[in-house]
């Protein structure tokens, strides 16, 4: 028998937990030098997920230069 709640409770903690990193975890910009925080900062991002390898890649638009870094995250 599984305990489907316990499972539920502990991917949210996961959930919570990888969130919490994302938004302490600062990246610079490679072209001018910007510097925010990945997640809750100025950086305009967006997320791709690739099923097949099971990798995140955050891609970082730079609201200063408009280049853009990447975050390469491996979830598997």
């Amino acid at each position: 028998m599984h305990d489907y709640e316990s499972v539920s409770e502990t991917h949210e903690t996961g959930i919570e937990v990888f969130t919490r990193i994302l938004e302490e975890t600062s990246r610079s910009c490679g072209s001018c030098g910007f510097e925010d925080t990945v997640l809750g900062g100025e950086w305009a991002v967006r997320v791709e997920r690739d099923p097949r390898s099971r990798r995140l890649l955050y891609r970082l638009d730079c609201p200063d230069c408009r280049s853009t870094e990447t975050v390469d995250i491996d979830v598997g």
